[in-house]
């Protein structure tokens, strides 16, 4: 627990993805370690690239996120962090360790956003640009 730099309890309510990282929204309910606004992003490596991981929307979880390393989010979150047996009170160790936590500050992340992957956006601004070209042909034949 103390290798994570925020802990917090929170609801992921939207994902966006660029095929090589995922990004998600939270809810914040609860803040045991950092200061947390009550909506912030967490992002993640895309399929389960190097401990890469996806969260349920709209179900509530405790998270551990580190500051962003390999994502452009506010935090990054791993499948290779902590993990538990079945049975194991996961909230009552961290509540041992960190107290009861807090309600999180006003404010935050807006949304994640609309993302497309690179592929996309090169093959979008080619088909922009081959309009350019053959409108500008156009233009020529008909001023001759």
């Amino acid at each position: 627990m103390s290798v994570s730099s925020t802990v917090f309890l929170g609801t992921p309510t939207e994902k966006t993805s660029d095929g090589f990282e995922d990004t998600y929204l939270f809810d914040v309910s609860r803040v045991y370690k950092g200061d947390l606004a009550s909506v912030t992003s967490v992002g993640t490596l895309a399929n389960g690239n190097g401990c890469g991981t996806s969260y349920v929307l709209g179900t509530e979880q405790l998270m551990f996120v580190s500051a962003p390393y390999d994502v452009d989010a506010e935090h990054e979150g791993y499948s290779c962090g902590p993990a538990t047996e079945t049975g194991f009170d996961i909230q009552a160790a961290v509540e041992s360790v960190y107290g009861a936590g807090y309600a999180p500050s006003a404010g935050g992340t807006p949304s994640v956003g609309v993302s497309a992957d690179r592929s996309t956006v090169i093959g979008g601004g080619a088909a922009v640009a081959l309009l350019v070209v053959l409108g500008w042909l156009g233009w020529k034949r008909r001023a001759q």
